[in-house]
C-alpha cells in the first residue's frame, strides 16, 4: 500500500506529468449557459478558449462536487492506505471545502489528509509535485506532508493579463481592484499572496509585461521548480521561455496551458511563471 496525490483541474498540472509521478487529478466543471464540461476532461484548452471568445457571457466554473471527490478518494482507497489531498486556494473556491467534506465519507476506508495551498494553477501544481517527488523518494505520508506545508511560503506566481474584464466579472479579483480605473492602455500584473489575487503592477505592452515577468524570476534565489503557465499566448511564451532558460534549465521548465477554470478568470493572452524556491 502506497501514498497517493490528490489535486484539482485548477493546479493546471500537464496530465502527462500528473501520470508519470502518479498525480490523481479531479476536475472542476466549466458551463456555457447548460453546456457543462469536466475541466480539462470534455473539452481541450483550445476549444475551451475558442468558446470564451465567441461567448457573450462569461462561462461559470464550479467546484467538484462532495460525492466526486468521495468516489476518487474510495477508488484511489482500493489500492493506497494514505491520501494527501492538495488543492488551489480556499478563498477563490469551494473545492478545498468539499475535499474536507468528502474526507469524512471515507475515513473508515482510507486515511485522507487535505491541504489548502493557497495558491492557484501552477503556483499550487509545483507544490503537488514536489510532493510527488518526495513520495517517490522515499517520503513517508508525515513527512511528505510537512514538505508541503513547507513549501506552501516558498511557492510563487506572478501573471499578466491583456485585461482583467475577465477576473472583474467573475469576482475574483481581491485585492486586484485596486488597479481598476487605471488601467485603460496598460498590462496589469498580478500575483497570489495568502491565498489571494494582489495587484503587483502594471506594464505598458505586452514585451514589458514579459520582462516583468522574467525579472521576478531573477530575484528568486535557488530555484527548485519553475514553470511557465500559458493560456493562448504563442510567440509571447516562446520570448518568456528564452529569457527563463538563462536563469533555469529550460528542459526542466514546466510548459502548462492553463485550463479552462483559470481561463475563465483570466481571458486569452495571458502568460505566469510560478517558482517553488528553497
Amino acid at each position: 500500500m502506497t501514498i497517493r496525490i490528490v489535486t484539482d483541474s485548477a493546479s493546471d498540472i500537464p496530465h502527462g506529468l500528473a501520470q508519470k509521478l502518479g498525480i490523481t487529478i479531479v476536475p472542476l466543471t466549466v458551463a456555457f449557459g447548460k453546456d457543462v464540461y469536466r475541466d480539462g476532461v470534455d473539452l481541450s484548452a483550445d476549444e475551451f478558449y475558442d468558446k470564451l471568445v465567441g461567448s457573450k457571457a462569461l462561462p461559470k466554473t464550479s467546484q467538484p462536487s462532495v460525492a466526486t471527490f468521495v468516489d476518487a478518494y474510495r477508488t484511489l482507497a482500493q489500492q493506497h492506505s494514505e491520501i494527501i489531498s492538495i488543492h488551489l486556494s480556499s478563498k477563490l473556491s469551494g473545492t478545498y471545502n468539499a475535499a474536507l467534506e468528502a474526507k469524512k465519507a471515507v475515513e473508515k476506508d482510507c486515511h485522507v489528509e487535505v491541504v489548502d495551498s493557497e495558491m492557484v494553477s501552477m503556483g499550487a501544481g509545483l507544490i503537488v509535485i514536489s510532493a510527488a517527488k518526495a513520495i517517490r523518494g522515499g517520503a513517508h505520508f508525515r513527512e511528505t506532508i510537512d514538505i508541503v506545508h513547507q513549501s506552501i511560503p516558498q511557492a510563487h506566481l506572478i501573471a499578466f493579463f491583456q485585461t482583467l474584464k475577465y477576473l472583474e466579472k467573475g469576482g475574483r479579483l481581491g485585492k486586484g481592484k485596486a488597479l481598476l480605473g487605471s488601467l485603460l492602455h496598460v498590462k496589469p500584473i498580478i500575483t497570489v499572496r495568502e491565498g489571494e489575487v494582489q495587484p503587483f503592477g502594471v506594464a505598458r505592452t505586452t514585451k514589458g509585461a514579459i520582462h516583468r515577468l522574467y525579472d521576478f524570476a531573477r530575484t528568486l534565489l535557488r530555484i527548485r521548480e519553475l514553470s511557465i503557465i500559458y493560456t493562448t499566448a504563442s510567440k509571447e511564451l516562446e520570448l518568456l521561455a528564452k529569457l527563463l532558460d538563462t536563469l533555469f534549465p529550460l528542459g526542466r521548465i514546466h510548459i502548462a496551458q492553463a485550463g479552462s477554470t483559470l481561463g475563465t478568470h483570466t481571458g486569452p493572452g495571458t502568460l505566469a511563471v510560478s517558482a517553488l524556491v528553497e
